[in-house]
């Protein structure tokens, strides 16, 4: 009964962040991040009369939508790198394409690693693997760009803040479950379903406070410096996907 009152109190306030970003026009100016919290409203509201009717056809849907969804959330990083960085061409530049090029790593590597090896063919399994490989790497994207903002003092609106705010303690606390429930086993599974629902709750209350109406970034009072210092960041970028590449592979070994 817990679970079923906080998916529908998750459902309202999808609808009603959706509604509010219409009205404020928040829509077109953050696309990214929009269209995944309307793809999760759709999911969760089909999902809901599937339920209780189909439980056959809902688990098939949830899966689907879990795909999805998990695609969907890499573009809400980029979204914000788009906007924090969008002032510094050369650095945002750059960032897009670390971010593309880590998210690709991971896919191919998952896919790979479904083909090449056996006791991974479920799909249950694949799919708790490959959303705990996509979350690593979306976590590793954010701190490196809190880095980057802490170490040329960044400004941010209350739009961007929320943002990340909500979904880095998603990633966070998804992270850990996800561990503990690799740890724990299928014991831990209910626990890990209120926590998710619990988690992503308190995301989009974060997320409808802080993008109630549109609050632009303010204007940057210097520049970042020039080349040398991009090939500073640039370097710090590589060592940090090089080693963050490392550990996903140790842990997929495990």
């Amino acid at each position: 009964m817990l679970s079923l009152i906080i998916w529908s109190c998750g459902i309202a306030l999808e609808a009603l962040l959706v509604y509010r970003g219409f009205r404020a026009g928040l829509l077109t100016k953050y696309s990214n991040f929009y269209a995944y919290v309307f793809v999760l409203l759709v999911s969760d509201g089909l999902g809901l009369p599937l339920y209780f009717k189909n439980p056959k056809l809902y688990e098939s849907w949830s899966w689907f939508g879990g795909f999805v969804i998990l695609f969907l959330g890499c573009g809400i990083i980029l979204e914000i790198f788009r906007h924090v960085l969008s002032p510094y061409a050369g650095a945002e530049k750059f960032a897009r394409f670390a971010g593309f090029a880590i998210l690709a790593a991971v896919l191919g590597f998952a896919v790979l690693y479904h083909f090449f090896v056996p006791d991974v063919s479920a799909a249950r399994v694949l799919y708790f693997r490959l959303q705990r490989d996509f979350l690593t790497a979306q976590a590793i994207l954010l701190f490196g760009l809190l880095q980057v903002i802490s170490y040329y003092g960044i400004s941010m609106g209350r739009n961007l803040k929320g943002m990340i705010l909500g979904y880095g303690q998603t990633l966070g606390v998804t992270l850990i479950a996800l561990a503990l429930r690799s740890f724990i086993g299928a014991r831990f599974q209910s626990a890990w379903d209120l926590t998710q629902q619990v988690s992503y709750v308190a995301a989009l209350v974060v997320w409808l406070v802080a993008l109630w109406s549109y609050c632009a970034n303010p204007v940057p009072e210097a520049t970042i410096g020039a080349d040398a210092d991009y090939e500073a960041l640039a370097t710090r970028t590589r060592n940090m996907v090089g080693s963050a590449s490392t550990e996903l592979i140790k842990v997929n070994r495990l």
